[in-house]
């Protein structure tokens, strides 16, 4: 198997030069571990071969903990860019950055794929894997056996067609209303949210299920497990806006005090209701007491 090591010790930031998605069909020449270092120019090359083979000789990370390199595209075109420092004869194992994920359209995984700690099932075809980057890439060829090969055609493929997402595939981004079946007997969004952290469990944290990113508290873990399902308990007082994030919620709600000055209200002069924002508060005045707005009123919700 291909493998990319570094033939000294390399710094976290360093790139390759820019190749284009054609170079990585290119067929290898075999079974040969593949050693980087630094050019003349003091970019990331192979000591054999052009650019595209630093990318398309790596292993892909079995999760985002293991990766420290990521191929990363631009309109120059697609390079690889180191994540942390790599000490002499390390291992590069490379992910995607997000612009690529969508791009290539990379599977996410719900909880129909991730059945407990090191136990992610295809869903078609039942296959168990014990990372979720190798159940990513399984989705990804269609359930067809893995080769380097294989993959980097589809990806060629996908990324040369710019081919845009679709909204009816299955996708953690999705609502989680349309993830869960109704029959599910854990179909309560909390209930997926709870039962998602404790799978998370892990002696070096808590892990994400869907991405693999680990935190140190299960609070945190906790929150970032929305963004992949689509959860937003959380609700202003003000305009009954939805969050999933507590801290996102707070920066709106100061919004709402900005607009109102320190008690974040605005009381109506004529009938002392108080509302969260002034041009609420205009509505309201044109609304309930247009005789005001023609009279003798002096209040800052008069309109000029």
């Amino acid at each position: 198997m291909l493998g990319v090591f570094a033939r000294r010790a390399l710094r976290a930031g360093m790139t390759s030069k820019y190749f284009s998605a054609d170079g990585l069909t290119v067929k290898s020449e075999g079974n040969e571990m593949v050693y980087i270092d630094i050019d003349e120019t003091g970019s990331l090359s192979p000591l054999h071969g052009d650019p595209a083979t630093v990318a398309r000789s790596a292993r892909l990370a079995p999760d985002i903990q293991a990766r420290n390199a990521e191929l990363v595209t631009s309109e120059e075109g697609l390079r690889v860019r180191i994540l942390g420092d790599l000490a002499a004869g390390e291992e590069l194992m490379m992910w995607f950055d997000e612009g690529i994920l969508a791009i290539v359209d990379m599977p996410f995984l719900t909880l129909k794929n991730i059945r407990g700690k090191k136990d992610y099932v295809c869903h078609d075809c039942e296959v168990q894997f014990e990372r979720p980057n190798h159940l990513k890439v399984h989705l990804f060829l269609q359930c067809r056996e893995f080769s380097p090969s294989a993959f980097w055609k589809r990806f060629h493929t996908k990324i040369t067609s710019a081919y845009i997402p679709t909204t009816d595939r299955i996708s953690a981004f999705r609502p989680y209303t349309d993830i869960v079946s109704v029959n599910s007997p854990i179909s309560a969004p909390a209930h997926l949210e709870a039962l998602a952290a404790e799978w998370g469990k892990s002696t070096n944290g808590h892990l994400c299920l869907y991405c693999g990113k680990i935190y140190s508290r299960k609070y945190g873990l906790k929150i970032h497990i929305r963004t992949h399902t689509g959860y937003k308990p959380l609700r202003c007082r003000y305009c009954l806006r939805a969050f999933g994030d507590p801290s996102n919620l707070n920066k709106h709600v100061r919004l709402h005090a900005n607009e109102g000055g320190a008690s974040g209200e605005h009381a109506c002069p004529v009938c002392g209701k108080r509302l969260a924002r002034r041009r609420d508060l205009l509505r309201h005045v044109r609304a309930r007491h247009a005789n005001v707005l023609s009279g003798t009123a002096t209040s800052p919700c008069a309109v000029p």
